[in-house]
């Protein structure tokens, strides 16, 4: 699974590196998100599930990119409560077309995650057979986005409380097994598109998930490396820059 995310990076830098055909569209298009939001613009060292992340959705040719703040963990059409986003962070690649809550977005409803990179948590035998939790910062090797393959979708029935007319706007990343990279620490890891070309691809209004689907599937080896973190982490009221410094682990805190 994939339970944590960073973000402190520019935005306006990553979103050139994903979108260089669009260079000239990101200052005004962030400056306005950020009058709204600006909490969002600040550097985030341990964005947690229920709380907003920044994607983008898809587009047609005709239309431009744009990108707006959701609320991680999908919220479908259909539920009265945004409880159930806790169970709806990550979609698995490999039932995503059988569960009725993801199968009606794998053509309409798909959407990138933009973020710094990820925390994966390695289970180790611990004293008197507990398990002990480790935490690992996982990002790009080459410092560039990690571009997350996402569902997104709206809640009519439940408002969004940063806002005063929109309907619940919500997303989940989609998971599939580990590759080379990451699978030490753990079995899956969010579909990470590694290039500008295979972003476009998924995020075109035009293609079907038929036709996109070979995204679908762990980092190619040698994308993604991991980084043995502070156990600080576990707690979401943590937050800056020594989370993701390379450190021996300590007793680990409470997750979530």
């Amino acid at each position: 699974m994939c339970g944590r995310l960073t973000l402190y990076t520019s935005l306006l830098d990553w979103l050139a590196e994903l979108f260089p055909a669009y260079s000239d569209l990101w200052p005004a298009r962030i400056a306005g998100l950020a009058d709204e939001r600006p909490e969002l613009f600040q550097a985030r060292y341990n964005i947690a599930p229920t709380q907003a992340v920044l994607v983008i959705r898809q587009f047609s040719p005709q239309a431009e990119p744009r990108i707006e703040a959701m609320r991680w963990g999908l919220v479908p059409a259909w539920a009265d409560s945004p409880k159930i986003a806790y169970s709806m962070i990550n979609a698995r690649c490999e039932t995503i077309e059988e569960k009725p809550s993801y199968r009606p977005l794998i053509d309409h409803g798909r959407c990138i995650l933009i973020a710094d990179g990820y925390y994966e948590w390695k289970t180790l035998p611990g004293p008197k057979a507990k398990p002990i939790k480790e935490a690992h910062w996982i990002h790009r090797r080459d410092a560039q986005p990690l571009a997350l393959a996402s569902l997104w979708t709206a809640n009519s029935k439940i408002q969004d409380p940063t806002t005063s007319s929109q309907a619940l706007l919500s997303t989940s990343i989609i998971t599939t097994h580990a590759g080379a990279d990451t699978s030490a620490v753990h079995d899956r890891m969010p579909v990470v598109l590694k290039h500008p070309v295979d972003v476009q691809r998924w995020l075109s209004a035009d293609a079907t998930w038929k036709s996109i689907s070979d995204l679908v599937g762990p980092a190619i080896e040698g994308t993604l490396e991991s980084t043995q973190v502070s156990s600080k982490v576990n707690s979401a009221r943590n937050q800056g820059p020594e989370l993701i410094e390379p450190q021996a682990i300590g007793p680990p805190e409470s997750l979530f």
